[in-house]
């Protein structure tokens, strides 16, 4: 069944599939409200990439999306949408690195994580980290986000900017206006750094149903995978945007 906000109707597929012999150390959530208060803060979905080599990169991942989406619909009506993330993003962070300090025997743990909020035919998002969000739009695949990574190629995978690396987070933040058969993807390095944006606008034109296609990049993320590096998570979540009929 499609969520209905402000006349138009959201479809929203998602999947995800941790690399072979290990832990899946992405985590999602899409949060569909049904309740009159929470449907006028609008639907929130946010993806996040734990990175630690002590074992707790999953817990780390989960607790910051869980946190997020709850607390979201928990803070002041007042606040603007911008306000509300920024300050969610800021608790998360220093929630895990309050974690950090206290294992110093341990080596830290980080999260990478986007955010997207869809209300009153808009959209907002939050970003910190190398989860990506592209919007799709007449045809053209457009990157919405910024890897906050070290720039040299044997670097790529080392986060410049993330839940819990430094005391103080800047989180980049945009938004825009929503239109009918805009589709929305949010992918980890698992999907885009294996496929590439022209295998994955290819899947996105080829395929309306967003669970079908997040389904498609996963799976093609996976077969590329020993071609590639082989060992990292693949996440994808879809959201397809129309108007009603």
């Amino acid at each position: 069944m499609p969520y209905v906000l402000d006349g138009l109707e959201l479809r929203v597929g998602s999947a995800s599939a941790g690399a072979p012999g290990k832990i899946n150390e992405d985590f999602y959530a899409v949060v569909t409200p049904s309740n009159p208060e929470e449907i006028r803060r609008g639907m929130i979905v946010a993806l996040a990439d734990g990175i630690s080599g002590s074992g707790l990169a999953r817990i780390a991942a989960e607790t910051s999306v869980r946190s997020l989406v709850h607390d979201y619909y928990a803070t002041s009506t007042q606040w603007s949408v911008g306000q509300t993330l920024d300050l969610l993003m800021r608790s998360a962070n220093d929630w895990q690195w309050a974690q950090n300090a206290r294992r110093r025997d341990s080596d830290a743990v980080v999260t990478a994580i986007s955010a997207m909020v869809l209300r009153e035919r808009h959209f907002y998002v939050v970003h910190v980290g190398d989860i990506r969000v592209y919007r799709l739009r007449r045809g053209t695949l457009q990157l919405l986000t910024e890897d906050h990574t070290w720039q040299r190629r044997d670097m790529r995978h080392v986060v410049r900017r993330a839940i819990g690396l430094d005391s103080h987070l800047v989180a980049d933040f945009s938004d825009g206006e929503l239109a009918p058969r805009d589709t929305f993807l949010m992918v980890s390095d698992g999907v885009w750094e294996v496929l590439g944006d022209a295998r994955m606008s290819e899947l996105l034109l080829q395929i309306e149903n967003p669970q079908v296609v997040a389904d498609a990049l996963v799976r093609a993320a996976h077969e590329h995978q020993s071609a590639y590096r082989g060992r990292n998570d693949a996440t994808a979540v879809a959201i397809r945007i129309d108007a009603p009929g």
